[in-house]
C-alpha cells in the first residue's frame, strides 16, 4: 500500500509542479509615470494675470480685482495657486481666495478646480512660458508667466 500512495503523491506533485499544461505568462505590471518626465517643468515662473470677464456690475465689480502679478513655483511637476480677491467682503460666504492644487500632466498641461467647485484653472506650460486662464462663476482671468 505504501507504494500505491508515493505514487500517487508523486502523480499529484507531477500534476502541480507544471506537468500539465503551462499557465499564460504573468501581466507585466502597469508602467507607472515617473516624477522624472515631470521635473523638467520645474522652477519658478513669473509674470501677470489680467481680468477678461467680469459678470457683476456696478461696486460688485471690483470684487474680480485681483493682484496683477502671479507667480507659480512648480515643483515636482505640481503647484498651488491662490487667486486673491481682496475687495470681497469677508463673512459673506463668498469665496475670496480660492487655492488650486495644481498637477501638471506630461504633456505639460493642467486643468484643476477649486475646493469648491466653482472655479477652474487650466492651461499648458510649453518650453520656458506658461499660459493659461481661470474660469468662474462671475470673473475671467488670462495669465501668462516665463521662467525665472
Amino acid at each position: 500500500m505504501r507504494a500505491g500512495v508515493a505514487i500517487a503523491c508523486v502523480a499529484l506533485i507531477a500534476s502541480v509542479s507544471g506537468c500539465g499544461p503551462s499557465a499564460p505568462p504573468p501581466v507585466p505590471p502597469p508602467v507607472a509615470v515617473t516624477t522624472t518626465a515631470l521635473v523638467a517643468f520645474d522652477g519658478t515662473y513669473r509674470g501677470t494675470i489680467q481680468l477678461t470677464a467680469a459678470a457683476p456690475t456696478g461696486s460688485q465689480r471690483s470684487w474680480c480685482d485681483t493682484p496683477p502679478d502671479i507667480t507659480l513655483v512648480v515643483q515636482n511637476g505640481a503647484f498651488a495657486y491662490t487667486l486673491a480677491h481682496p475687495n470681497v467682503p469677508q463673512g459673506q460666504g463668498f469665496s475670496s481666495s480660492p487655492t488650486f492644487i495644481v498637477n501638471v500632466e506630461t504633456d505639460g498641461s493642467f486643468n484643476s478646480t477649486s475646493p469648491n467647485g466653482q472655479a477652474q484653472m487650466t492651461g499648458r506650460i510649453t518650453g520656458q512660458q506658461v499660459t493659461g486662464q481661470i474660469s468662474g462663476s462671475a470673473c475671467g482671468y488670462a495669465f501668462t508667466a516665463q521662467r525665472s
